[in-house]
């Protein structure tokens, strides 16, 4: 979903720039071109939502996590990650309504009436994904608070300042 997210950006922008070179040169615009650029930025913008969850890139309180270490750690990290997943859980819930009441009532774009409802169906889909990525990381925490010396796996690892500093 990453690698999809990442060719819709390269589209938009090719899109982008057929844009300024029909109008500038040509004195032809694309008809609709806002209308594709709101549709489109719904899957670089949810797409790899799960992705940075799964590196841990995501705003984290790391001030606060960083002064903990063993169970302690992973007991919150376990807790904060089962909070993400009731948030999301209900996330999941009203964005498939959202999108079933575009879907009925055939909402559309203004300029060349675009349905909107598949870009508001990449929503709830992408929430799902992330669902799971919550589930599995729970569990990975669940895993590493009971067992504590286990190897760690299905969660990020979090690195401090100077890690980040020698990786980059």
């Amino acid at each position: 979903m990453n690698a999809v997210s990442a060719i819709a950006i390269f589209g938009v922008m090719l899109l982008g720039v057929a844009q300024v070179f029909g109008r500038k040169f040509l004195n032809l615009p694309i008809p609709g071109y806002i209308d594709f650029i709101e549709q489109s930025m719904v899957v670089f913008a949810f797409f790899g939502i799960a992705y940075c969850q799964r590196l841990g890139g995501h705003v984290r309180m790391d001030l606060f996590m960083a002064k903990f270490r063993g169970r302690t750690l992973y007991f919150f990290e376990a807790l904060a990650t089962l909070i993400g997943l009731f948030v999301i859980t209900t996330l999941i819930e009203t964005s498939w309504l959202h999108f079933l009441r575009a879907y009925e009532f055939g909402d559309s774009t203004i300029d060349i009436q675009l349905p909107i409802w598949p870009a508001k169906l990449i929503i709830p889909l992408s929430f799902v994904v992330l669902w799971v990525r919550f589930a599995v990381q729970t569990i990975g925490f669940t895993r590493l608070f009971l067992f504590p010396d286990a190897q760690v796996i299905a969660v990020p690892v979090i690195e401090d300042v100077e890690e980040q500093a020698r990786h980059e």
